[in-house]
């Protein structure tokens, strides 16, 4: 298999090679965006951000170019980040009241912006009324929906008498997923959002549902899929299993729409590593977009550069001094299949490394006094590349150059969801690959080089005669004939 990988990645294939997306993709969103809503947006004056802060954005969400939005936990929690929930019918009171979630949902579905909550079913709060009465109270009807043990074990803590599973920290126990109280009451909390409007949800830690065991995590999985879309047909689910991609591969199997595609993310994942390692830089590009469709071409693929538990992609890349690699690394995953996420604030090169509180502060609007509070833990707050406000006037800045990408994928759907035809070239810094979808085909055209080049068109390519849009680093595209002269680092898309 490893074999297999590096000959796909580093050896020049007999092209014009064809993939496609299955039909299931076809009501897929394009573009995500992920916020954390405590650093997002303050909109009454206590620099915490709320939901009625997120609600002033989604104009601002919709010019760049995002279809659907990711929010981090909203319910109530004793932590910052609210991955130990204590209620699950309710919102986080400094994030504000289920009125302002509602109106935010409406706002949201009046722009054609999709709303989807993070949900985490592998374990609650130690606060939760429900461990409370199960720690206190061994006859408690709330005992069995934990796990519990006479003998300390590895992954168990000290409650009352015994201990109980608490994989992650103490202050998280873990539910006991094989209880059919446990089940329907996850099928409830589920109704209870769906039917309220939000179109679904992002799954945390599917890998650790049960420890050490992919097959009973599988099956939760497709339960929880199942479930959900037996309430709501057109639910959207996406999971986080954080590993390889052949794991990845076989979670899919599961039923669940998506998993995020780890392998794409920071300095280690596929667009970094083109930009970086790689000496023929076109060619391998649609080397990873042929590996991606060969092993998830069958399913909605998740690409994306960072989230809230990974450095920043900036911070990665070298922030300004490596300011080309920040924006290429973001071209680039906005040619793969399938849903792209964006991490609030990466699209003004925000930063952040080390302690998770860094990698979550506050997204930079205009001036510095209008920053939400740095979360608790945090010890470092840099923006190298400045505020929105300053970059929305720099046509050259991190800001543009996402905007850009995300409104030439929003534009042309056959980047996201076509059918896939890599051509061979002569220079291997060149890659050109050509979409169709619904009847409709692009041509996508990378220049790798460090000068501008003047690029034939293949000739088993279909007629192209209109430049559709370009995401530039230095200087403009242009088509004559059946010649384009693209920028270094330059992508074009051709109609």
């Amino acid at each position: 298999m490893k074999k297999r990988l590096m000959a796909l990645l580093l050896c020049l294939m007999l092209l014009p090679i064809h993939t496609a997306l299955a039909d299931s993709k076809t009501e897929m969103t394009d573009n995500w965006y992920e916020i954390f809503v405590r650093s997002f947006y303050d909109s009454d004056g206590d620099r915490v951000g709320d939901l009625n802060g997120v609600t002033a954005k989604l104009d601002y969400l919709q010019d760049l170019g995002i279809g659907g939005i990711w929010l981090m936990p909203v319910h109530p929690s004793p932590s910052y980040h609210g991955y130990d929930v204590s209620d699950y019918y309710d919102i986080n009171p400094e994030y504000g009241t289920l009125a302002d979630f509602q109106n935010l949902l409406t706002e949201a579905h009046a722009r054609g912006i999709r709303v989807i909550l993070d949900m985490v079913f592998n374990h609650t709060s130690n606060q939760h009324p429900w461990f409370q009465s199960a720690r206190n109270d061994e006859n408690s009807p709330y005992r069995s929906w934990y796990n519990w043990s006479a003998d300390q074990k590895a992954g168990y803590n000290k409650g009352g008498t015994q201990y109980y599973e608490s994989r992650f920290v103490a202050s998280m126990p873990d539910l006991n997923l094989d209880n059919p109280e446990v089940r329907q009451e996850i099928e409830n909390i589920m109704r209870y959002w769906l039917e309220m409007g939000v179109d679904g949800f992002r799954l945390d830690a599917v890998t650790s549902f049960y420890t050490n065991n992919a097959t009973k995590n599988k099956e939760f999985l497709g339960w929880l899929s199942q479930t959900a879309k037996a309430i709501r047909p057109d639910c959207y689910m996406v999971g986080e299993c954080w590993d390889s991609l052949y794991t990845i591969a076989d979670y899919y199997q599961s039923g669940l729409d998506s998993f995020f595609l780890f392998p794409m993310s920071l300095q280690g994942g596929y667009p970094a590593k083109i930009l970086t390692e790689a000496e023929k830089k076109g060619m391998s590009l649609g080397n990873v977009v042929t590996l991606m469709d060969e092993y998830l071409g069958d399913y909605l693929q998740v690409p994306f550069l960072c989230n809230h538990d990974t450095d920043r992609i900036a911070t990665a890349l070298g922030g300004t001094a490596g300011a080309t690699n920040v924006k290429m690394a973001f071209g680039l995953l906005c040619l793969m299949h399938g849903s792209v996420f964006v991490y609030y604030g990466d699209e003004i090169g925000m930063v952040g490394s080390g302690a998770d509180p860094n990698k979550r502060i506050g997204f930079f609007w205009d001036t510095r006094m209008n920053i939400t509070r740095v979360p608790e833990g945090a010890n470092a707050a840099d923006y190298p590349f400045g505020s929105l406000e300053s970059q929305q006037e720099n046509p050259l800045s991190v800001y543009n150059y996402y905007k850009a990408a995300l409104n030439l994928r929003r534009d042309n759907p056959a980047i996201a969801r076509g059918e896939n035809t890599v051509y061979a070239m002569e220079d291997p810094q060149i890659c050109v690959m050509e979409r169709t979808y619904n009847g409709d085909s692009v041509l996508i055209v990378v220049n790798f080089n460090i000068d501008d080049v003047g690029i034939p068109l293949p000739a088993t390519a279909k007629t192209y005669t209109e430049l559709a849009g370009e995401v530039e680093i230095w200087g403009s595209a242009s088509l004559d004939g059946s010649v384009l002269t693209l920028p270094a680092y330059g992508i074009a898309v051709l109609k």
